[in-house]
């Protein structure tokens, strides 16, 4: 079994330091179902950020996955609801861990993992995908998360990444000061592309997506 070595940790930003605060990881789903209507502008319901996670990494029934920066454990959960064997929840933050092992209970296959997604510590090419849904905005070193990613993915794996996209509105301005980054959709792409993610971008609104496979061969 391989495992890499640990970088070295990065230190976190105000905004990712919050959410190790058990009341802001009681709270989070609060905002997250309703996270994409405000993003998009649009009406952005859960069930259809499901279906497109679900789509994208099919097939799902019997695969393994991992979750990055699983918060409370809505992708993780999704992705056991729709018959994947097993989902290695994966989060730096106990807090958010442990709201999400109680969410998560009655579901077989839920498997929490308190870990960077810098540094995952899970054997390479072990998952059949992998999902990001949000915390991309949070990671302090997204081309180590990528690299990861290619590392743990099977030849041909596939994965999903949701994040708010890049705007010019002062909103943003601020919260890049507490440590978020805000790229474009074509920004993270080429991110993952760089390490043989291959796959398209698109975008709705103030929501990006990338999803896609590992092309055998390059990584």
């Amino acid at each position: 079994m391989h495992l890499p070595e640990s970088p070295p940790r990065p230190r976190l930003g105000l905004a990712v330091a919050t959410n190790l605060l058990p009341p802001v990881a009681w709270g989070y789903e609060l905002w997250r179902v309703r996270a994409l209507t405000l993003l998009s502008g649009r009406r952005f319901p859960l069930e259809e950020e499901f279906a497109l996670l679900v789509a994208a990494l099919e097939p799902v029934r019997g695969g393994v996955f991992a979750d990055l920066g699983t918060s409370t454990g809505l992708y993780a959960r999704a992705l056991l609801r729709y018959g994947a064997a097993r989902v290695y929840a994966v989060d730096l933050s106990p807090a958010m861990l442990r709201v999400a092992v109680r969410k998560a209970r009655g579901l077989p296959g839920f498997v929490p993992m308190l870990a960077r997604a810098e540094c995952l510590p899970l054997p390479s090419e072990s998952c059949d995908g992998v999902a990001v849904g949000g915390s991309w905005n949070e990671f302090p070193q997204p081309e180590q998360v990528a690299a990861e990613m290619a590392r743990v993915l099977k030849p041909g794996g596939r994965y999903f990444v949701m994040f708010a996209h890049a705007s010019q509105s002062p909103l943003q301005r601020l919260l890049a000061l507490s440590g978020l980054r805000f790229p474009s959709s074509e920004e993270v792409q080429a991110t993952l592309g760089k390490v043989g993610l291959k796959g398209k971008a698109w975008r709705e609104g103030g929501v990006g997506f990338v999803s896609g496979a590992k092309v055998v061969g390059i990584v």
